[in-house]
């Protein structure tokens, strides 16, 4: 899958229906992309079903390969590793890692370093 169908499979099984539709549907285009991106920070979180939310345990996703979907890096971003990603990110904030193979992802909201949520499809 490339970055685009893997965020359009998590959205489809994580979130919401509507955000689900919304987010989808945006992903298809280059400008909605960028929205997708500037919404991580307010929209995402809450659309995220409490069903498919898990303790924050990342062991098992550390050398799995992943996309990146960061405002200033851009929409699916490619890593070998999660633990690569991560470290990349450690000290930013409204970003979204989701492995390649959309089964899991950790978001961080903005300006909320301690809130990172565990998402497994």
């Amino acid at each position: 899958m490339d970055a685009q169908q893997s965020f359009t499979h998590f959205v489809r099984r994580c979130l919401s229906p509507e955000k689900a539709r919304r987010f989808s549907e945006l992903a298809a285009t280059k400008k909605g992309q960028r929205k997708i991106l500037d919404g991580l920070c307010h929209e995402f979180a809450p659309a995220v079903l409490p069903a498919t939310v898990r303790r924050k345990d990342y062991n098992a996703l550390l050398d799995r390969p992943c996309f990146v979907f960061y405002s200033p890096m851009g929409f699916g971003v490619e890593f070998g590793t999660f633990r690569d990603a991560y470290d990349k990110l450690s000290v930013e904030d409204s970003w979204l890692i989701l492995l390649s193979d959309a089964s899991a992802g950790v978001h961080r909201p903005e300006g909320r370093w301690d809130d990172e949520t565990l998402i497994v499809a």
